[in-house]
């Protein structure tokens, strides 16, 4: 074995040595080794020995059975053939039975569609036939009804294709449209004359009698008739083509009733302002437009009274007001080419317009989503005329207004004089407010934001101009002079003026309809906005636009806001210059008295009393000249806020040029106290119940004056240290800063700080 498979005996030898390992001891082990190998191979050979003995007997039963397979496959092939044969004859036989069967189905449908058509055609007979009867009998009522289901079965027919079942049931609605509304049309007309209709001003005696019931009877018998007419929808479409205007398109047609009420004054409208008549005038749009007020005014009762219950859940007034409103409408629009040649036509034609519109919304509630003459004033040729013309129209206004000789004069406020005080409204003032107002009462009633929005623009265009133009006047004014030559007038006016256009402006910020505007502009600020975004990032889709502008929160504020801004900064340069004028007067009187020898004045204790400075007596004359100037040449808010300007440079003019620049002694001291305490504090005293809060600094100042000298010297030294240690580190900076503030507190000094309390103290003679 060794010999012929080497391997063997190597993997045996490795086996033994790893079950026996070095220890002799086991080497018995050999035998139970053998053993069990023995058994194995024993049983092995056993089971070979079967598998030859048994294998061919399993492998003859297998191709035994797969025969016995094969036989039945093939008898399966032979039955599925007879089914296919069978199955292909039936399959014949259905198409055969499925193509008579067919045939059949199309001549019953072609049966049932003929029938369906001579239906129709026999609807339409009979129903023509019972509305002949019942016009001859005379019921109206009853030939309506019957013309109505007859439309109804005609609209039924839109979809079909039998384009001559159509044109017949089509011809059969017209003709007994048009026949059915000449009879009651007739019918009608008779009724409108004995109610003698219409109602113009020469018939209102005539209408304080009533007609008698059985009148009023046949006109509502008559009236629900007309109104309960369906018109076919080509005469519809006939009706309601006005011409190529676009404005025309907007008014609806009015039901076949209320146009036979309207038809009368349409005939008179005709008449009175078309062709040559001498009330056919171009330039007095006021005559037909006060006439169909008046008509509208003449019939409103009746119609509310006797039409409004027959023509319900409708407004009567509201359509029978458009329908006349149709006419003054078709009249402009003819006349307007000739309206835009004159400025003066144009003008005198949009105030016309403006209050028939008024008046139709006021007197007759008439609904601003009905259309009217407004929407000729907005068509884009009309509406750019409008806007040059107010433009131009309030310039020419302004340059009047600015020019006047009193356009600088106060206007009277009735019974108040106190009023007046706090407002000074000045005439040119009040005469722009006032154009501003018109302008405004002009545009507000027209529907469309955008066009609001473009009259707003002109107006914030008018108030900027008015800006410059007193800003141009303003500059005129020399500064030297504005106070030294008090009776001749000032730029006080201007500042007057300027402070009630902003506070107009600042109340009709809050009005809802400017608040709507700032609404409007900001969302068309936005759209423009992302869409010039979703241009540049080509994201120009509608949705995304869409989507960011409803994402976008509406910003605070008003429509007034910029122009406000560049007001109150002019207000605020011209209040600068009168407060400065005053101020220029009084450092020109106080020169003598910051000159006084503070340094060498005798000790307080030499006085029984002090008394005001001979040297200051010019200086505080000036400033109380100044104070009763300004009080009367301003608006009471203007002067709180100059009266206030000038005590602070008044504080900081003395503080700087007095205090920090001269030596002070004890009776200098003492002096400058008493005229800083009981004369120029008390000046102001007239216009706050603490004029001394105004004068912080320099009343601290005083009180560092004061001191007794061993305080002084203290609080010297503890300051010195303060500012010197302020220039160290940051802790220690801070600390000196907390000490020095916490010993002028000590002292009573809350305003001064630190460098400025010392610089002061530094001038005193100790």
């Amino acid at each position: 074995m060794s010999e012929e498979n080497p391997d063997l005996q190597r993997k045996i030898v490795k086996a033994l040595n790893e079950e026996i390992g070095t220890d002799l001891k086991q080497l018995h082990k050999l035998k139970e080794l053998y053993d069990e190998t023995k058994a194995v191979q024993d049983n092995l050979r056993e089971k070979l020995s079967l598998v030859s003995t048994e294998a061919p007997t399993k492998v003859q039963n297998t191709l035994r059975e797969v025969e016995e397979l094969s036989q039945k496959l093939v008898t399966l092939e032979d039955q599925y053939s007879n089914l296919k044969i069978k199955a292909k004859s039936q399959l014949t036989s259905v198409d055969t039975f499925l193509s008579n069967f067919d045939s059949q189905l199309q001549e019953i449908e072609r049966l049932e569609l003929e029938f369906a058509y001579l239906k129709c055609v026999k609807t339409v007979e009979d129903l023509s036939e019972k509305l002949q009867h019942s016009l001859q009998s005379n019921q109206d009522m009853e030939a309506v009804e019957l013309y109505n289901k007859l439309v109804q079965h005609n609209c039924m027919l839109e979809q079909s294709q039998c384009d001559n079942l159509k044109k017949f049931a089509n011809d059969t609605v017209i003709f007994w449209f048009e026949l059915l509304k000449e009879k009651l049309r007739k019918e009608m007309q008779e009724t409108l004359k004995l109610i003698q209709w219409p109602l113009i001003s020469t018939n209102q005696e005539v209408l304080k009698t009533m007609p008698p019931s059985d009148v009023m009877s046949k006109f509502q018998l008559y009236f629900q008739c007309l109104e309960k007419i369906k018109i076919p929808p080509k005469q519809l479409e006939d009706s309601s083509n006005f011409g190529d205007h676009v404005i025309l398109s907007r008014f609806t047609s009015n039901s076949l009733a209320l146009q036979e009420l309207i038809y009368p004054l349409l005939k008179r409208f005709l008449y009175h302002f078309g062709g040559n008549r001498p009330t056919n005038r171009r330039d007095k749009p006021e005559w037909y437009m006060r006439q169909i007020l008046q008509w509208i005014g003449d019939h409103a009762e009746f119609i509310e009274t006797n039409v409004q219950p027959l023509y319900e859940p409708h407004n009567a007034l509201t359509d029978f007001s458009r329908g006349l409103v149709q006419l003054a409408v078709e009249k402009l629009v003819k006349d307007t080419p000739v309206i835009l040649e004159d400025d003066t036509i144009l003008a005198h034609t949009i105030g016309e317009v403006l209050s028939f519109e008024s008046e139709l919304r006021t007197s007759f509630s008439y609904p601003s989503s009905q259309p009217s003459a407004l929407l000729v004033l907005t068509q884009p040729h009309f509406f750019a005329r409008w806007i040059a013309l107010e433009r131009a129209f309030a310039v020419e206004k302004m340059d009047v207004l600015l020019i006047s000789d009193t356009a600088w004069t106060c206007v009277s406020v009735e019974d108040s004089s106190e009023a007046e005080d706090d407002v000074r409204l000045t005439e040119c003032g009040e005469g722009f407010l006032q154009m501003l107002l018109a302008i405004t009462d002009r545009y507000k009633i027209l529907p469309q934001p955008g066009h609001k929005l473009q009259f707003l623009d002109l107006q914030l265009e008018l108030l900027d101009e008015f800006r410059i133009r007193l800003l141009q006047l303003a500059g005129q004014s020399k500064f030297h002079e504005l106070f030294a030559n008090r009776s001749t007038p000032n730029i006080s006016p201007f500042l007057n003026t300027l402070t009630a256009v902003i506070n107009v402006l600042d109340d009709w910020a809050d009005l809802p309809f400017f608040v709507q505007l700032h609404s409007y502009k900001v969302q068309m600020e936005n759209v423009e906005r992302f869409a010039a975004e979703a241009i540049s990032s080509d994201e120009s889709s509608l949705p995304w636009l869409r989507t960011r502008a409803q994402t976008t929160k509406e910003e605070e504020g008003s429509v007034f806001d910029s122009i406000i801004e560049l007001l109150k900064r002019m207000q605020e340069d011209l209040l600068r210059r009168l407060v400065e004028a005053v101020m220029l007067e009084v450092k020109a009187k106080s020169q003598p008295y910051r000159l006084d020898k503070w340094g060498s004045l005798p000790s307080p204790d030499e006085f029984i009393q002090l008394s005001l400075s001979p040297t200051g007596s010019a200086m505080l004359q000036a400033i109380a000249i100044g104070l009763l100037w300004l009080k009367d040449s301003l608006a009471s808010t203007m002067f709180v806020e100059a009266w206030q300007k000038l005590a602070a440079q008044v504080n900081e003019f003395l503080l700087e040029e007095l205090i920090l620049q001269r030596q002070f002694n004890d009776g200098g001291a003492a002096q400058l106290s008493f005229d800083v305490q009981q004369n120029l504090i008390p000046l102001f005293g007239q216009y706050t119940t603490k004029p001394e809060n105004y004068f912080k600094e320099l009343k601290d100042a005083c009180t560092l004056l004061r001191l007794p000298r061993p305080i002084t010297l203290l609080l010297l030294e503890t300051l010195a240290i303060a500012v010197q240690d302020s220039d160290n580190t940051l802790v220690r900076s801070n600390r000196a800063t907390f000490n020095g503030k916490q010993a002028l507190k000590e002292q009573g000094i809350k305003k001064l700080s630190v460098e400025d309390a010392l610089s002061v103290l530094r001038r005193r003679i100790l």
